[in-house]
């Protein structure tokens, strides 16, 4: 299986201090890649779609030396009024610890984004030692339940591992 490890593409083995894992979905492809100080971001599309009319996507974003709390991030993605949005609605779905991290499960919807098109959201976002995590799905329409119910046991299978903590190993 193909993972993302820091934003490397990897097999599972030889992975040193803290990494991310996460797979590309299947019928996805990496549209946009990109690392700047203290950032990566990857952008994953459908098979058939392309990064300029893309309808889904599946993002992932690294935070390199950034510490963040879950209570700042909670308000930001439920409280906090996103000034490109026309309507923001925005709830915390899940929360707790995996792998020893602490993670927020979180939607959020928008009636109007720059790009002049609605988006549903759903953020996984993990608290790592090193680095903050976000893996980011999008839809430019209303996703369905069993759309969301989907994504979300993707996301449930995206964690964070460390080499240095017997108790995070990575595989």
């Amino acid at each position: 299986m193909l993972m993302l490890a820091c934003g490397v593409s990897l097999g599972a083995s030889g992975l040193k201090n803290e990494n991310l894992l996460v797979s590309v979905p299947v019928g996805y492809k990496i549209a946009f890649s990109d690392r700047k100080p203290g950032l990566l971001v990857s952008e994953m599309i459908p098979d058939a779609q392309s990064l300029e009319d893309w309808k889904d996507m599946l993002t992932v974003q690294i935070y390199y030396s950034r510490q963040m709390k879950m209570s700042v991030l909670e308000a930001a993605y439920t409280q906090t009024a996103n000034p490109a949005c026309k309507e923001h609605n925005g709830a915390l779905v899940g929360k707790g610890h995996e792998n020893g991290y602490e993670y927020g499960l979180f939607i959020s919807s928008c009636s109007t984004t720059p790009a002049s098109k609605s988006e549903t959201v759903l953020t996984k976002a993990i608290l790592g030692e090193d680095s903050t995590y976000f893996i980011i799905k999008s839809w430019r329409s209303v996703p369905d339940k069993d759309e969301i119910v989907k994504w979300s046991r993707y996301m449930k299978g995206v964690k964070v591992c460390d080499s240095r903590i017997a108790e995070r190993a990575c595989p």
